[in-house]
């Protein structure tokens, strides 16, 4: 994403929208449109995390957690 363009992330360490044309620092999600995309992105990856933890694709995952004995994270 170039040109003139200027673009908003979201720093998930400070919680708060960032404008930049290039991503900020490694704790910055996007690139997004507006402030306002960027100031919602959170609860929306929240949202598609949740819906993917309920689908079938994740069910091999979800095994891999529950055989863990020493429960440590799988991924």
């Amino acid at each position: 994403m170039s040109g003139t363009q200027s673009y908003y992330w979201y720093n998930l360490s400070a919680q708060s929208v960032v404008r930049a044309d290039e991503r900020p620092s490694e704790d910055s999600i996007g690139p997004f449109a507006t402030p306002e995309e960027a100031e919602d992105s959170p609860a929306i990856l929240l949202e598609h995390a949740r819906a993917w933890l309920e689908s079938e694709e994740s069910e091999r995952f979800r095994e891999m957690a529950a055989e863990s004995d020493d429960g440590t994270d799988v991924v």
